[in-house]
């Protein structure tokens, strides 16, 4: 999975000039081969550090400056992803590189290693976010059309 950060190009977006595949399928720079046989399955947009588009790669080209271009179509995999925390790292502030990769079993083979993030230790496991913070307190995002138990262990 490749996540691209969108916050120059999504304010284009919601104010009509720009659709939401042009400013996530564009041209990417800095993106070698070896990323792209790896992690060329998907694309995930993210703005504001949530996910804002999904696409599934059909193709991909370089550009004669270098860029990569993405052939894709809106994820049926991933596209209940719309909405939710970016299942990557936060982007912050003056970072520079608007790509990063996800291995996709993170999202979808039932496993995650746990990761540090703002707001506390952070799971993905196919599709669901569990976010735990420094107080315990948890707060878990749910795919669409997927449900939740809750079994409370005794004390």
């Amino acid at each position: 999975m490749i996540l691209v950060h969108l916050a120059s190009s999504w304010p284009d977006v919601l104010a009509g000039r720009r659709t939401p595949a042009d400013v996530t399928l564009r041209a990417w720079a800095q993106i070698k081969d070896e990323a792209l046989s790896t992690y060329a399955d998907g694309l995930l947009g993210i703005y504001q550090n949530s996910v804002v588009t999904a696409f599934d790669i059909l193709d991909w080209k370089r550009t004669d400056d270098g860029r990569v271009a993405f052939d894709g179509v809106p994820s049926s995999r991933f596209g209940h992803l719309v909405g939710t925390p970016n299942p990557g790292k936060p982007w912050v502030k003056g970072q520079a590189r608007p790509v990063q990769y996800l291995d996709t079993t993170v999202l979808t083979g039932g496993t995650a290693a746990v990761e540090k993030s703002s707001e506390g230790r952070r799971a993905v496991i196919d599709g669901f976010i569990l976010t735990v913070d420094d107080n315990g307190a948890a707060t878990l995002v749910v795919p669409t059309g997927r449900r939740v138990t809750v079994v409370p262990t005794a004390d």
